[in-house]
């Protein structure tokens, strides 16, 4: 379903922590590494994250492509340092888009310094009902009081119905 992948930098507003939004402030194309006919190795995008004046940036990494079947990857310099990151609610991480238009932040992490990241996307979305939800807001499934419903892109259409029933369940429509 998601064919469009990016690699991400930006801040968390409000800190890192679960519901806090996510601001891009920068996106680069990823091509995520692959297997070719002969089962050899297509290596995904590798890039470089530094970081000056509490801001990162993305820049294409100097060397070759690296990144195992399935990830792109992400090196940070030593240009900073955890504190650095933590006080300037920084991210690194990966969006997506159905359509090469519209980026959505899908997954972040605080970066450190001196690190390589594979990041390997998924196309397993959660659906949850509540009235706490803002849009761009990050939300770890298992934290949520209700149990959010699973859709795998991976086994199901690109296109997916769901329907809320009157009691409150969330059904996938056939």
């Amino acid at each position: 379903m998601w064919k469009n992948y990016y690699a991400i930098v930006g801040k968390w507003k409000g800190g890192a922590k679960d519901g806090a939004k996510a601001s891009i402030s920068q996106a680069q194309p990823v091509t995520l590494g692959s297997l070719a006919g002969d089962d050899s190795q297509k290596p995904g995008t590798t890039l470089s994250i530094s970081v000056a004046n509490g801001n990162a940036s993305i820049d294409r990494a100097p060397n070759n492509d690296s990144a195992r079947t399935g990830a792109f990857e992400v090196d940070t310099k030593n240009d900073f340092t955890l504190q650095d990151a933590t006080e300037n609610n920084i991210f690194v991480g990966v969006a997506s888009s159905p359509d090469g238009n519209d980026r959505v932040a899908t997954a972040t992490f605080r970066p450190e310094p001196g690190n390589q990241y594979q990041i390997q996307p998924s196309n397993v979305f959660y659906v949850a009902t509540g009235s706490n939800f803002q849009a761009g807001q990050l939300l770890d499934p298992a934290k949520l009081g209700r149990q959010p419903m699973k859709i795998d892109f991976n086994v199901r259409s690109a296109v997916v119905t769901i329907n809320h029933t009157p009691d409150g369940q969330l059904v996938v429509a056939k």
